[in-house]
């Protein structure tokens, strides 16, 4: 049963006439007094469902018990105040509805009546209010947002400074209308319309970049589902995970790049490959190149003699590719170029001219000798791995012919 503290000065036809409306219904407990009301509200506060008081403006102390219980109240738990009054008290009783006390018994009610009152009070004050939530909402460093069946939206937690006018309502306009990145916007009002026609959730992260910085922030979509299945809008949350995203992006970096060179290493070779392998980007050419001498500069200077001679090769080869190709360090002193679009007789000429432009560098003892060859893929049907151990055959061929 719903507990309720009941306050009266003295029993009267008044009081006695709700304590035989709810004493079936209500777990009920009776006082007399502001100072008895407050002193057991400090040890049973959680456990109360609502506070009635016999007219109020009968009661000396009213205004102390009520800012008592205001100062208690908050957005998660609160104790609502009703009024027992009577036409006689009416208009002074009037004077006290507040936040707090939010409605009248009146003398003569049906018990049905007052009964439901009650209940429809204990629901309301049980539930937040938009406002209370809203507020609660604006705490979180997360935004959340409700939009309608066509991408407008409805509620908005914050503004963000990725709005045109973060200061303005937002309310009934789309993302395309409201933010400062159209190629950001269009995306969200594309995936939108995703969500409504699926009816499936759906998560994306993307960047913003703008006069505060770059920032990344993963957005969570959701279906409102009617009760007839049908989606009436969106619920959503966005999350700044700018921190988070560019650690990724680090560990990304170093998980496919070679740490001599800083060139993509083998791992990310299997990676590419795969990618254009799926698009069948024709021709293909594969560059093999190989460092001559290396094993005798190590032994006589040391690595990093070797290691010198290595990072000279890669930039000999990379200022010699055109733009859009892939050069990765295999390992040891082995390179190998992706070349997507150029057929066999630019290849080789490519491969001549990387031979050729090694001749003109050096380090501060060596002059850089380069072993090329390649290999132009133009049938779709033709293995990566083949490709690859025919280009490394013809760099072995030109090394072989150079010593």
């Amino acid at each position: 049963m719903n507990k309720i503290v009941f306050a009266y000065t003295e029993e009267t036809p008044r009081s006695r006439y709700l304590i035989d409306i709810l004493k079936e219904d209500f777990d009920l407990v009776l006082t007399s007094s502001c100072e008895e009301i407050t002193t057991f509200l400090h040890e049973s506060y959680d456990s109360m469902e609502a506070l009635i008081i016999d007219n109020p403006s009968g009661h000396e102390d009213i205004q102390r018990l009520l800012d008592f219980v205001n100062a208690r109240n908050n957005f998660a738990s609160s104790l609502p105040i009703l009024i027992l009054t009577d036409p006689e008290h009416a208009e002074e009783d009037d004077d006290y509805l507040s936040d707090t006390v939010v409605g009248l018994i009146a003398l003569g009610d049906t018990k049905a009546t007052v009964i439901q009152r009650i209940k429809n009070t204990i629901k309301f004050r049980a539930s937040l209010g938009f406002d209370d939530f809203s507020k609660m909402l604006e705490i979180l460093p997360s935004q959340i947002y409700v939009k309608d069946e066509k991408g407008r939206y409805v509620f908005c937690s914050k503004r963000w400074h990725h709005l045109k006018k973060p200061d303005e309502s937002i309310r009934g306009l789309t993302d395309v209308e409201v933010r400062k990145n159209k190629a950001n916007a269009i995306v969200a009002h594309q995936n939108d319309l995703k969500v409504m026609k699926s009816g499936k959730g759906i998560r994306y992260t993307i960047m913003e970049d703008d006069d505060e910085g770059i920032e990344y922030l993963e957005v969570i979509k959701e279906p409102l589902l009617e009760p007839s299945g049908k989606v009436g809008g969106i619920i959503a949350i966005i999350n700044n995970v700018t921190t988070s995203e560019l650690l990724r992006q680090q560990l990304r970096k170093k998980s496919i790049t070679d740490q001599l060179t800083g060139l993509y290493n083998r791992f990310y070779f299997e990676e590419i490959t795969q990618r254009l392998k799926a698009r069948n980007e024709l021709p293909l050419t594969f560059i093999s190149a190989d460092c001559d001498g290396l094993k005798t500069i190590n032994d006589r200077f040391g690595h990093a003699s070797g290691d010198a001679y290595i990072c000279l090769a890669r930039d000999v080869i990379k200022e010699s590719l055109p733009k859009g190709s892939y050069l990765f360090r295999m390992g040891g002193d082995e390179f190998l170029a992706i070349v997507p679009g150029m057929g066999k007789e630019e290849a080789e000429e490519l491969s001549r001219r990387i031979t050729r432009s090694a001749k003109d560098y050096k380090t501060d003892r060596f002059a850089l000798r380069l072993s090329v060859g390649c290999y132009t893929i133009v049938a779709p049907d033709m293995p990566i791995e083949t490709a690859v151990n025919l280009s490394d055959k013809a760099m072995y061929q030109n090394k072989r012919k150079s010593d």
